[in-house]
């Protein structure tokens, strides 16, 4: 078995697998044994490659030592698109004066900036020499080794020589994130690709393939010349960046009218030189291509979906039924009492206000007949505990509850000719409420199932209830207040 040479590093990079089979009398020779090597790591290759995919697996920070003049990455670990382990053990420097010649001209050639890659690469040494005798009729002596070390190499490599492509090229949304620009189609598209069937599409697609470009791209070097930058600044580099050279080293900075840091080292290296200095930006995000590894995929998921607050209950649910209606005196006893939520995480005060928790109703004007929403002016927002539950309690201005639930002229008792009872809706804004954990509240009532929630922070809860008429009201009849 050998991996074929002028392959790219896809799926059958090594077209078939061979192992070694024993028997008694069998005669080893160094093939087999290079096989028995091969074997297994080609194949732990390919699944590095196929399933686990390439970039940085853990560490391997850039930054800039402004005494050293170089940039440092710091230890970790790394997957090559080939698949092959890359380890770093301790802070490496790459000093910037190596490719302060090259990086002069690719800024020439360039508009404004130049453009690198800080690139890791796997390599490998032989280790242990080992002085052999001479074999037959040659009398020369010949060293042989006694290990392949694993080992890698960092270098400044011009971008278009990376040959890395953005993270997030090449990589096209689902349907139903997809939208075409310019042409409407005569007729709606009313079938959505779910996930798993986009998923799939994708795997039948092919298996990816490495160009044989064994860089692992750490960070983003861009260059400027810095000479006349303050009188005609060119366009920053994009995304976010970090100065090389504003490590504070006193004596060796200086503050810039726009707030930045100037190295007057840097100068001072290309007086020396007999050239203009040279300005450099390090991005060390933007370009990093990243594997999710169980750890940083259990971060994520739980940074954005784990242990979020719920909705679990609210005290207008069982008086109001599956029809959701409340008689005029339960209503009554209800809001004096106060409109109550329950979560299963305690809630965070200053989140719940007047703009997230909204209790509205619907009416019809005596005189127009027209339908107008008026909200429920908020006194307090009440926090408590019931057991293992939190609770925010709605309570509204007593001058409204006076003028609203102890009159008989009431916006909210519905004139029954027009209408069977006023309607009344309960909004909290889970993108605005948070808990005291600092999770957003997952609110979403779907199916109107409880505890709330679809695993994702945000989403409002919203739920109402239709308020009746007095039972005694008949059309056309005038009763007081105390009748009903």
């Amino acid at each position: 078995m050998s991996s074929r040479k002028d392959s790219k590093c896809g799926v059958c990079a090594t077209p078939h697998f061979e192992r070694n089979n024993y028997f008694y009398g069998k005669q080893f020779t160094v093939r087999d044994l290079l096989q028995e090597q091969s074997y297994f790591n080609e194949k732990r290759r390919l699944v590095n490659r196929m399933v686990l995919g390439s970039g940085v697996v853990c560490g391997l920070g850039v930054r800039w030592d402004l005494k050293k003049r170089a940039f440092v990455v710091e230890a970790g670990m790394a997957l090559d698109c080939c698949g092959r382990e890359i380890v770093v053990c301790e802070p490496r420097p790459v000093p910037f004066d190596e490719y302060e010649e090259q990086c002069h001209h690719a800024r020439e050639k360039a508009e404004h900036w130049g453009k690198f890659a800080l690139c890791l690469e796997y390599d490998e040494c032989h280790a242990e020499p080992v002085e052999l005798p001479a074999i037959g009729c040659d009398d020369a002596e010949r060293v042989e080794f006694n290990r392949v070390r694993d080992g890698y190499k960092l270098r400044l490599k011009k971008w278009e020589d990376a040959c890395r492509r953005q993270p997030d090229d090449q990589t096209p949304c689902p349907a139903p994130f997809k939208h075409a620009a310019g042409a409407v189609p005569e007729t709606p598209d009313c079938r959505t690709e779910d996930l798993h069937h986009y998923l799939c599409g994708r795997l039948g697609e092919g298996c990816p393939e490495c160009d044989g470009c064994g860089c692992v791209v750490l960070a983003t070097v861009y260059v400027r010349a810095a000479r006349g930058w303050r009188q005609q600044p060119p366009e920053p580099p994009p995304y976010r960046y970090e100065r090389a050279d504003a490590a504070q080293q006193p004596g060796h900075e200086e503050q810039q009218p726009d707030g930045l840091i100037k190295d007057n080292r840097a100068a001072e290296y290309a007086q020396e030189a007999g050239r203009e200095p040279l300005e450099v930006w390090l991005d060390t995000c933007t370009d990093r291509r990243l594997v999710y590894s169980n750890p940083l995929l259990y971060d994520l998921v739980y940074c954005h979906h784990g242990d979020l607050p719920h909705i679990v209950d609210f005290n207008w649910r069982r008086p109001a039924g599956p029809d959701r209606e409340l008689d005029w005196e339960t209503f009554v006893r209800t809001i004096k009492s106060g409109l109550t939520v329950y979560f299963d995480q305690e809630i965070e005060p200053k989140s719940l206000n007047i703009h997230t928790f909204i209790v509205s109703y619907l009416y019809r004007e005596t005189g127009t007949k027209a339908f107008v929403v008026k909200r429920l002016p908020l006194k307090e927002i009440r926090m408590g505990r019931d057991g293992d539950c939190y609770t925010a309690t709605f309570v509204a201005r007593d001058q409204w509850i006076k003028d609203e639930l102890e009159t008989s002229d009431s916006e909210l008792i519905a004139d029954p000719r027009y209408e069977r009872g006023v309607k009344v809706e309960i909004t909290l804004r889970g993108s605005r409420i948070w808990s005291t954990r600092g999770k957003g509240l997952d609110g979403d009532y779907l199916a109107d199932k409880l505890p709330t929630g679809n695993g994702t922070q945000g989403g409002d809860f919203v739920d109402w209830f239709r308020v009746l008429p007095p039972a005694a009201r008949k059309p056309g009849e005038e009763q007081s207040y105390e009748d009903y």
